[in-house]
């Protein structure tokens, strides 16, 4: 808005200035800084002094209008010395998230199926040898835990089996597209570590594989240590083995729900270059068996990969239509098809080594009865019994215990006790573990011994006697005084193992767990009841309202009690007033947002030169799983506790439904909005609903920043996410989760962010013009064989192209060339790979900012539609300088445009015929190519645009 803003009519000055300000506070778009109003001062005093007639700034006009306002407003605005927010809208580009009907991949057809038994592949079969049976990925699959849960093949053997991979046919000026090289694969199965493949080679191709012509599948070859193809059947799997007898209590119930929920998420890298191709998602939901011995599915999965750019930050589209907005700056991209086999055969149980439980009911597994009089599990036992083992095995023992010897029950005591008996009597260490007769024989030998010894050794023998005398009698007051100091502690854990109350739960990363707790007292008089709990997972519920939707959520009957809970109290604690021989329903909330973090280094495995394993890598990767034990203990004003509940927590993986995979300069800030998908297309929406006026989001980085806003409904819903960005090369990987109640009852979408820190180069360049810069590499401890790759060949050159050695500690100067073919900002990679043990020694992002170039001439052409071979015409060109020059011809639509000679040389101030040929066209439209004359250095000369209509 400009400062000087005509009067409406009918209005004095004074009153424009009103009008003037509410007009400011309703613009939609956001406000720039200089648009507001100049305050009044020393240095607004001089700008009073305008021209008679045209209108002052409104600063200006604050002191005239005071009798128009609130005078307490008025004084508290001029008082207060913090500024009033306005509506802000930011300005990130939005990125659309996609909805699941993108995890789908399509079937083959039945001409695939039969290129794919005669290829080689191994063959899966189930326990009789027998081939799964072949699921239809189109086909629609109804979930019932009880076929999964009644099945006696508990066992569930996951084979994961990569069969082809095609890239996209793409025209390529130097007429060789890259169809052939290695690839290798990433991806994360359930509790399993995240596997990375060796690299494969794209081998024979095979069309009748896929049922688009656009792309030619390759097989999957292994590569020998000579980097041929290896003599060993096509394709590559994995296998996991889900046996009840390892997992969890209860665990093989939630790894089938966990089957009919999840995606599967890879990437797919570039064997050479290690860059990546793309991404893909697959359900495995059509791996639940329900009752049959084997299945088998195959899919044909579209590897698409997302590029964006931070221009225009507008949608287009539709946004209360699913699939129908588009964002303007985000690019995604089909780069290839990738051809995946999953199947599930069942296996039977050793019964005997079976030890799993199944898993509680739902109304049993939310409704907790405390432990005490009449209803206790405790079955009694001895002191040290209550300290070495858990509650958790109360059931399994016997009530009757036999009395042991404190030293097997107590290893710190047992050293002690057996260092100094070793000591005294050394002459028993060898007959401590014989059996009995060899123990009886050596005895009566030693005993005759000492009857046929002379007189000189008794002296001998009544020493060694006292002196083993003396021993005992200090292990005796060593296991006396032992027994003093741990006789409370012991009393206590016995006393509170008959108040205790064992639960187990099995939460994922930002899914609730509620469960509820009848707590009573069991004195004659009332108490104030403390629940302590130092883990911060755990939370009390103390709203009504909160209290009432996870009860009718999880189907809890029973009755909420307003005002339970002294709000007033100062203890940190939450506190309940019960009378005497009272009882109450207390609810609990289990939430975590604690994940796994753990990035592996990029690049695949070697099989030929296994790495040593990091013991404390696979340690920190699985603390996000590691299960725990959490102690509740509801206590009365004297700290005495009437009730304990032991929580046993038993983390499952969570379900992933989308991944963001960003490239973000180093030691900065990453800032996306991330746009959410009509509500309607989301899963558990209602049908025909209105939408939502506010999302609310919770990261498992506490270090990263994640908010919303609230709209108006219908309205689209955008995530607003900031990262700090570390040193180049580290990735970054957390999980956001989205709820659309404020309780965070269930994530409607779980996202995986993965941030790639790389150093940044910003070029400046003009479109169909190449522009040069250089590198420093710097070598590293030893001498590499490496090479430089780029990740957008068609716009960026590297020099050297071939392999080289990088000497230690040296330095190399890496010469690059861009020549973009699209205006607008972009972002390209170049990496440099070791290319004997391929890894990645340095990664650059170079962030191009491309200009339209200035055109000089237009022309306009008529094409029909399916022209067969094409049209040929000619555009006349005169060279401008008075002596010969040598021009180069290029265009930045090669699919549809070819010249008859790239490169001319034309004397001076002649002309020359240039011979175009336009490919033909299926559809009718219009389009614009642009014809660059560049110089010998790639400079542009004259820029020539060709408007190409295809009429019928």
């Amino acid at each position: 808005m400009s400062p000087q803003m005509p009067q409406p009519h009918g209005l004095d000055s004074q009153m424009a200035v009103p009008y003037a300000q509410s007009h400011i506070f309703a613009q939609s778009q956001p406000v720039m800084p200089q648009q507001y109003p100049m305050p009044s001062g020393p240095q607004g005093a001089g700008m009073m002094s305008a021209a008679p007639g045209m209108l002052q700034p409104m600063g200006s006009y604050q002191m005239e209008i005071g009798h128009m306002r609130d005078p307490a407003t008025a004084r508290l605005g001029m008082a207060s010395p913090e500024l009033q927010e306005l509506p802000y809208t930011p300005v990130h580009a939005p990125i659309m998230a996609t909805t699941q009907k993108s995890h789908s991949g399509q079937g083959l057809s039945r001409a695939a199926y039969a290129r794919l038994y005669t290829a080689g592949f191994p063959p899966i079969l189930d326990r009789h040898g027998e081939a799964p049976d072949v699921v239809d990925p189109a086909d629609h699959v109804s979930f019932v835990a009880s076929k999964e849960d009644n099945d006696y093949l508990q066992c569930n053997e996951i084979t994961v089996q990569f069969l082809a991979f095609a890239r996209m046919l793409t025209y390529e000026p130097s007429g060789q597209s890259k169809q052939h090289g290695t690839i290798f694969f990433t991806f994360q199965f359930y509790r399993f570590p995240q596997v990375t493949t060796e690299r494969l080679l794209l081998g024979a191709t095979e069309g009748d594989l896929s049922r688009d012509r656009k792309v030619l599948p390759c097989v999957l070859q292994k590569i020998d240590s000579e980097g041929s193809a290896a003599k060993f059947p096509p394709g590559y799997q994995v296998k996991y083995l889900v046996d009840p007898t390892f997992l969890k209590p209860g665990e093989g119930a939630l790894f089938t729900r966990h089957l009919s929920q999840q995606t599967l998420h890879l990437d797919v890298w570039d064997g050479d270059s290690l860059l990546l191709i793309g991404s893909c998602a697959v359900e495995l939901k059509h791996l639940c068996r329900q009752g049959r011995e084997a299945v088998q599915v195959t899919y044909e999965l579209d590897v698409v990969t997302t590029e964006y750019s931070d221009d225009m930050p507008a949608m287009t589209g539709d946004l209360t239509r699913g699939g129908s907005v588009r964002p303007v700056g985000v690019n995604t991209v089909l780069k290839g098809r990738l051809h995946l086999r999953l199947a599930n055969v069942g296996c039977l149980v050793d019964k005997k080594m079976l030890q799993s439980e199944p898993l509680p009911s739902t109304s049993k597994n939310k409704l907790l009865i405390a432990e005490g009089t009449g209803n206790s599990s405790f079955f009694g036992g001895s002191l040290s019994a209550g300290l070495a083992q858990s509650h958790n095995s109360a059931l399994k023992r016997p009530n009757v215990f036999k009395a042991q010897h404190i030293t097997e029950t107590n290893r710190e005591v047992a050293s002690m006790l057996v260092t100094r008996r070793d000591k005294a009597a050394p002459q028993e260490d060898p007959t401590r573990d014989v059996d009995a007769t060899k123990k009886r024989k050596m005895a009566r030998m030693q005993a005759i011994r000492q009857l046929t010894g002379n007189e000189e050794n008794q002296p001998q023998s009544y020493t060694s006697y006292k002196q083993l005398k003396q021993e005992r009698m200090r292990d005796l007051k060593t296991i006396e005084m032992y027994r003093q100091q741990t006789k409370q502690d012991g009393i206590r854990n016995m006393l509170n193992s008959a108040i205790t109350t064992d639960h187990i739960i099995h939460p994922s990363m930002g899914s609730p767990e509620f469960f509820e707790y009848v707590l009573k007292n069991p004195y004659n008089v009332q108490h104030t009841i403390t629940v302590a709990c130092d883990d911060p997972e755990v939370f009390v519920i103390t709203d009504a309202r909160e209290w009432r939707f996870f009860k009718q959520l999880n189907q809890v009957y029973s009755a909420v009690e307003e005002g339970m809970f002294n709000l007033q109290s100062s203890s940190q604690y939450q506190q309940i007033f019960l009378r005497p021989k009272e009882s109450v329903s207390v609810p609990f909330k289990f939430l975590s947002f604690k994940a796994d973090h753990s990035v592996k280094p990029q690049g695949p495995t070697d099989p030929f030169r296994p790495q040593p394993k990091k013991m404390g890598q696979e340690s920190k990767s699985e603390d996000s799983l590691e299960s725990r034990l959490v102690k509740i203990y509801f206590q009365t004003e004297d700290n005495k506790p009437i009730s304990i509940l032991s929580l046993q927590v038993e983390p499952v993986p969570h379900v992933i439904d989308q991944t963001f995979r960003f490239h973000h300069p180093e030691q900065s800030f990453l800032k996306k909005s991330i746009r959410l998908p009509p509500f309607q297309v989301l899963p558990g929406s209602t049908v025909g609903g209105t939408g939502l006026s506010q999302v609310f989001v919770r990261c498992s980085d506490v270090n990263v920043i994640c908010e919303t806003k609230p709209v108006q409904q219908g309205e689209p819903q955008d995530v607003f996410i900031k990262v700090a960005v570390g040193t180049s090369p580290q990735i970054k990987k957390f999980f956001v989760a989205i709820y659309t109640d404020p309780f965070l009852s269930k994530p409607i979408q779980i996202w995986q962010f993965c941030i790639h820190a790389l150093q940044r180069v910003d070029v400046s360049c003009v479109e169909g013009q190449t522009s040069r810069f250089s590198l420093i590499l710097r070598g590293t401890q030893a001498s590499r064989l490496v090479r430089c790759f780029s990740s957008h060949p068609n716009e960026m050159q590297l020099q050297p192209r071939d392999p080289f050695m990088l000497a230690a500690n040296a330095v190399h100067e890496i010469h690059v060339g861009v020549r973009p073919l699209q205006v607008g900002s972009k972002f390209l990679y170049i990496n440099v790979v070791d290319v004997e043990y391929h890894q990645l020694v340095r990664t650059w992002l170079v962030c191009l900012t491309c200009k339209a170039p200035v055109i000089s001439k237009a022309f306009e052409l008529l094409l029909p539609v399916g022209g067969g071979k094409g049209s040929n015409k000619k555009i006349s060109y005169t060279n401008p300088y008075p002596h010969r020059k040598v021009f180069n011809l290029r265009c930045n639509r090669n699919d549809l445009l070819q010249f008859k000679d790239t490169r001319i040389e034309i004397g001076s101030c002649e002309s020359h015929t240039i011979g175009l040929r336009f490919a033909p066209a299926q559809n009718p439209g219009m389009v614009e190519i642009l014809i660059f004359i560049n110089d010998e250095d790639d400079k542009n000369e004259e820029t020539f645009c060709v408007k190409a209509i295809y009429t019928m």
